[in-house]
């Protein structure tokens, strides 16, 4: 008897928090959450608790509406419910979202996701990505808000819900106008312009002049893109920024290490290492998955085509080089561990931050074109070591080429694989044959 009335309670409750009259629905839950926590039963309290959180956000009163959330939260893991999980989530991530914490409220957006997820309802899921779109449309961030409207609609799709589907199509529609009035400011382009200036100042101070005085122009490129990002107040100019901060640090790890008895070879893993957790970091940072950034298969027939110019791009570069084996003897032992290590310290580790991350962050700020040409100048900045002028222009055309691939694909499987297999071929393979 007592639990039917305590339904009957939050039963009005809800009624009258549909109403707008707060204060009664919230009076009614409390009776009911009463009962329900005496009588033991968590599941009738936790979906009470949910309730007050919906209403008390209504009201505008936060914390309290953040606080009955969490306490439903901890009520759903011990039942096990998944759907309950996923409804608290979204709960507190949207309290994040009205407070402007939008990587909070992202990542709890994403918590529900999974949720929904691993419960099976796709019509949930797909409402979640919206919202979570919604946070990104709100910093700016249109082209990723885009590629989750995008994800929203697939879902939509195959759940044949047409007023949702109409609803993304809109959202996506409207996005791409913002993206065409938007265009970073002639101080934010200067900016950019001026870091470049200063990598490519560094790297022909380090090269032809003075190491010291190149790492310290490093070090200063380094801080003052640290100090921009953390002030600018653009988010995608931001995420640009901070990306952009690896380049240095590429530059003054390879100047610092004590490299006095390691093999050649050996010492392009070494510095992918910090390559790969700074790309790892900054997808996190970003709440970018491995799609987002190229981390898929594609067409495999066009991934493969454009594979296989790396062994001709790497000929090419041979004869403009001519830089001594990598490999103590030309065999297959010696041959096979530097394929793989090239492909994996240079091929894989470069394409991920360079094509996956800078370049897309570059196409947020600058456009397709202008975002592609950027990161090829800044790519190419980072062989000016190298010396041959020759080499810098064969170097930009194959970012070009490498950057045009994957705005196309969207993939970084085959450029990978080019890159690796050029490398290969270059260090590897050609040095041991004379013409």
């Amino acid at each position: 008897m007592a639990r039917r009335k305590a339904q009957r309670e939050l039963e009005k409750g809800i009624d009258l928090k549909d109403k707008g009259k707060f204060f009664d629905a919230l009076q009614h839950m409390q009776n009911a959450l009463e009962v329900f926590s005496d009588a033991g039963n968590a599941e009738k309290t936790a979906d009470t608790l949910l309730e007050m959180g919906k209403t008390y956000c209504q009201m505008g009163e936060n914390d309290f509406a953040q606080e009955s959330y969490y306490n439903s939260l901890e009520l759903y893991k011990d039942t096990e419910d998944l759907i309950g999980e996923g409804y608290a989530y979204v709960g507190m991530a949207e309290i994040l979202e009205k407070r402007n914490r939008y990587d909070e409220s992202r990542n709890t957006y994403h918590k529900a996701i999974k949720k929904f997820k691993k419960a099976g309802d796709s019509e949930k899921e797909a409402k979640v990505v919206s919202h979570l779109a919604s946070t990104l449309e709100a910093q700016g961030a249109y082209h990723d808000a885009i590629y989750e409207h995008e994800r929203s609609l697939e879902i939509n799709k195959k759940e044949k819900d047409l007023a949702s589907e109409l609803y993304n199509y809109g959202r996506i529609l409207k996005l791409k106008n913002k993206i065409k009035a938007n265009k970073p400011t002639k101080s934010e382009f200067l900016i950019l312009i001026g870091y470049l200036g200063l990598l490519i100042l560094g790297e022909l101070v380090t090269t032809y002049y003075n190491m010291e005085i190149g790492l310290l122009i490093h070090f200063s490129v380094l801080a003052a893109l640290l100090v921009q990002s953390s002030l600018t107040k653009s988010f995608t100019y931001a995420t640009l920024l901070r990306s952009m901060m690896v380049l240095p640090i590429i530059r003054i790890i390879g100047l610092t290490m004590p490299l006095m008895n390691i093999p050649t070879l050996y010492l392009f893993p070494i510095i992918a290492i910090p390559l790969f957790a700074s790309s790892i970091a900054l997808m996190k940072i970003q709440g970018i998955n491995r799609k987002r950034v190229g981390l898929i298969g594609g067409n495999l027939k066009v991934q493969l085509i454009i594979a296989l110019t790396g062994p001709f791009l790497g000929f090419i570069e041979y004869n403009i080089l001519h830089p001594l084996p990598l490999i103590h003897t030309f065999d297959a032992t010696n041959l096979l561990y530097g394929v793989i290590i090239l492909t994996i310290s240079t091929g894989l580790a470069e394409e991920l931050l360079f094509r996956g991350i800078v370049q897309k962050n570059a196409e947020d700020v600058l456009g397709m074109a202008i975002g592609l040409l950027y990161t090829s100048l800044l790519f190419t900045s980072l062989h000016i070591g190298w010396i041959y002028i020759t080499d810098l222009i064969f170097v930009f055309c194959v970012a070009i080429f490498y950057g045009y691939a994957f705005q196309k694909t969207r993939s970084i499987l085959g450029i990978t694989i080019s890159h690796g297999l050029s490398n290969s071929v270059l260090f590897l393979v050609m040095p041991f044959f004379i013409f």
